[in-house]
């Protein structure tokens, strides 16, 4: 369980944080768009090492919006992608979920060295990494997830998400990258 952690956008407009004991997996994903993600939105420096994404996976109803919620604003990659929400004040990523609420999981961003949560517990995608990096731990956090979620649809905690309405929408409008957009951000 990890104690409460605050975050705020580069700016500072806006504020969330992660819940005291919140649940979850500290990962650093290589993947070609957790790199476009972070290439567009040109927080290089902040986010990626290596060509990875340091992630915290946890459910949503451990995530809180604390101020600044008019300005948040969601990317797609793609037409079916993920839903990557982010500061549009100053481009700083906050975190990636599923396109609906039904199975409850947020992969919170973090900034490079981020050490709140331990040691990174699982390194995935390696095959997209910029230096050579042995994938590990993968299966873990696949499971780990897969176990939070049914333990939060059961409970029905999963049905608490700031990232939804009650009619499971996104709540802002996502703006889905052109292929020129998502290939320009390509590593």
């Amino acid at each position: 369980m990890a104690p409460k952690c605050s975050f705020e956008c580069q700016c500072g407009t806006m504020k969330w944080h992660i819940n005291d004991g919140a649940q979850g997996r500290h990962v650093m994903c290589y993947c070609a768009d957790c790199q476009s993600e972070i290439r567009h939105l040109h927080q290089e420096d902040s986010y990626l090492k290596n060509g990875g994404t340091q992630i915290f996976q946890t459910l949503p109803s451990d995530f809180v919006f604390d101020d600044g919620l008019d300005q948040l604003a969601l990317m797609r990659l793609g037409p079916k992608g993920l839903l990557r929400w982010y500061a549009k004040c100053c481009n700083t990523p906050i975190a990636n979920t599923l396109p609906a609420p039904t199975l409850p999981f947020v992969g919170v961003v973090l900034p490079t060295g981020h050490d709140h949560f331990g040691r990174i517990s699982a390194y995935a995608n390696t095959e997209a990494a910029s230096v050579k990096v042995r994938q590990r731990g993968v299966v873990g956090a696949i499971y780990s997830l897969f176990f939070r979620a049914a333990k939060s649809a059961l409970t029905g905690t999963g049905k608490n998400t700031p990232f939804f309405d009650a009619n499971k929408a996104p709540i802002v409008e996502p703006t889905v990258l052109t292929l020129e957009q998502r290939e320009a951000a390509r590593p």
